[in-house]
């Protein structure tokens, strides 16, 4: 009797990405090939090739997929706290590397656009933008609120970013990965460095009903 092929699974798509992400996590980008990941998700070879051209297809659809949850996590994380508020951006910075702990699958894929030509999977592009903007908009409301320096924001959000970023690259592949006795729980680095940036952009809590209202007076002085 001839071998049956295996059964298709209702969400093909979604059990492709499963299967997709499982072996990232497991063997690393490497370990991901069209083959492999059909016999992972239990399908047949030509199964996957129905939603997605090819490997660059399949990391495209990761990485739009991380930048989608990332974005919906920082931007639950944020709205616990008051809008202008150093507790809002210290929490948009926790979230960023809890989530970075939580999918580190995705982090090793969303980074990396040599995998998936972004003039190719413009979608990406687009998820992490909007990701992105959860913490250019935390940074504009503190200016907006007097708590964090007016002007241009690049500083303040490039460097915020990158150092999330390495603490949780760090974490997840880096030495940290090897030296975590001692070192403190990931979630206890996350509280540490958002608070040093917190003390590093905004204004002491004791400044910043002076610093408004030298900043209204500046502004009628000019008019």
């Amino acid at each position: 009797m001839p071998r049956r092929p295996p059964a298709r699974p209702k969400d093909l798509r979604r059990a492709v990405l499963d299967a997709s992400l499982a072996l990232v996590e497991e063997g690393g980008v490497g370990a991901l090939s069209m083959r492999e990941v059909a016999r992972r998700a239990r399908v047949t070879h030509a199964a996957p090739y129905h939603h997605f051209a090819d490997r660059a297809a399949i990391l495209a659809g990761l990485a739009e997929e991380g930048f989608t949850r990332m974005r919906d996590a920082l931007s639950a994380a944020t709205r616990r706290q008051p809008r202008g508020t150093v507790a809002r951006f210290e929490a948009c910075g926790r979230a960023y590397v809890r989530f970075a702990l939580e999918h580190p699958g995705h982090m090793r894929i969303m980074f990396r656009p040599e995998l998936a030509s972004p003039a190719e999977h413009p979608a990406v592009d687009v998820a992490a933008s909007a990701a992105m903007q959860v913490l250019v908009e935390c940074v504009a409301e503190c200016q907006a609120a007097g708590v964090m320096a007016a002007g241009d924001s690049t500083a303040i959000v490039l460097t915020s970013w990158s150092a999330m970023h390495g603490l949780a690259s760090l974490w997840i592949d880096g030495p940290l990965c090897r030296i975590r006795e001692g070192a403190g729980s990931p979630e206890e680095l996350a509280r540490l460095v958002a608070r040093t940036l917190g003390g590093l952009f905004t204004y002491p809590r004791s400044c910043t009903t002076s610093h408004s209202v030298s900043v209204r007076k500046s502004s009628s002085d000019r008019r």
